[in-house]
């Protein structure tokens, strides 16, 4: 006699979800789109933060007065319900609080995943730079070994590959010292950029380096503020006039870099700061703020290796009323995305925008 299962109704799965750990929330999105998609949808995460009391949201940071200041950003529902974590901050490492008090200190975040770990790098007084990981959510401070630290800093990827144990990796991309600038020279090509790449495995607790990364001009120079996106598997970086580099876990590209889809009323010639990639639903995206104050969003197909316009246009005539720039920084879900607003050369803030 043949038997049949029904397949459970939508409120169940989501029930079960929400009442899932993050390490098997990862997985769930891999198995059926209909449960990738629920998992994205914008009442999903403050259930299934005040189910497992587990915190989402975003670090923001800046200088406030020549010190280093970061600040949490949630929606309601999302910043856990203990009391020890309402309201949430990035905790100070003993080498910061232990300091005299006439003793410069200063730490920033270079890199963050979704599984709530940082990638930071304190400054002490003597400009010695150490590399640490933090996971504010328990207050844990982690030193690493340094990396070549006498070349300059130029950006920063961190990945978890494995959250228990924790396995992750850090890609460091660095120029020496001795170029001051930027190290270019001339070649057959034209103008290039070197940039050192290092890799640090936490499984073997040290740092390696790769293949160093060419760039020719004019896309020889990495956009100043515009983070590591982690996202299908790889690793983006925006470089100037309209380029995307993706790097795998090891460091290598691994397919030609990308040229940014067309926004409307935007050069390509100039850094115009309108476009940005991000992180969308696990792919890699675009947002695009054209002059007119229209947000439009894109997302990179690696099958295809094209960009598809999902959203159109998305008018933000509520942020204009504040301030007279707002740039689209990444999405909180599938509907809502995080916006600083600029109000003046020293101080911003952000806000979401459903």
């Amino acid at each position: 006699m043949a038997s049949s299962s029904r397949p459970l109704p939508s409120d169940i799965i989501f029930k079960i979800l929400s009442r899932t750990s993050l390490e098997t929330l990862d997985t769930c999105k891999a198995v059926k789109k209909e449960w990738h998609d629920m998992i994205f949808e914008s009442s999903f995460m403050p259930q299934f933060c005040a189910n497992s009391q587990n915190i989402s949201g975003y670090f923001v940071q800046g200088r406030l007065f020549g010190e280093q200041v970061s600040e949490f950003v949630s929606m309601d529902g999302c910043s856990g319900n203990s009391t020890t974590t309402t309201p949430f901050h990035l905790p100070r490492p003993d080498e910061l609080v232990k300091l005299p008090a006439a003793f410069f200190g200063d730490m920033r975040i270079v890199a963050s995943t979704m599984q709530g770990i940082l990638c930071c790098v304190i400054t002490l007084g003597n400009w010695r730079s150490r590399f640490h990981i933090c996971k504010p959510s328990t207050k844990q401070w982690v030193k690493l070994p340094s990396p070549k630290m006498r070349y300059f800093t130029e950006k920063v990827a961190l990945i978890v590959l494995r959250s228990k144990p924790l396995h992750f990796k850090i890609i460091r991309l660095s120029y020496p010292p001795t170029f001051q600038a930027q190290p270019c020279h001339y070649s057959k090509l034209g103008l290039m950029t070197h940039y050192r790449c290092e890799i640090f495995d936490s499984e073997y607790w040290r740092w390696r380096q790769g293949k160093d990364i060419l760039l020719l001009y004019p896309q020889s120079f990495f956009e100043p503020y515009a983070p590591a996106v982690h996202a299908a598997g790889l690793i983006y970086f925006q470089l100037c006039h309209g380029q995307v580099m993706a790097l795998n876990y090891d460091g290598e590209e691994v397919f030609p870099r990308l040229s940014l889809p067309n926004c409307p009323g935007i050069d390509d010639t100039y850094n115009d700061g309108h476009r940005h990639i991000n992180e969308y639903k696990g792919k890699l995206g675009c947002t695009c703020l054209s002059p007119n104050g229209i947000i439009m969003l894109w997302v990179f197909d690696n099958g295809r290796q094209d960009w598809e316009l999902i959203i159109k246009e998305v008018d933000i005539e509520i942020i204009k009323g504040e301030a007279k720039y707002a740039i689209p920084h990444g999405f909180y879900n599938a509907d809502i995305a995080l916006m600083a607003v600029k109000f003046s050369s020293t101080s911003c803030k952000t806000r979401a925008l459903t």
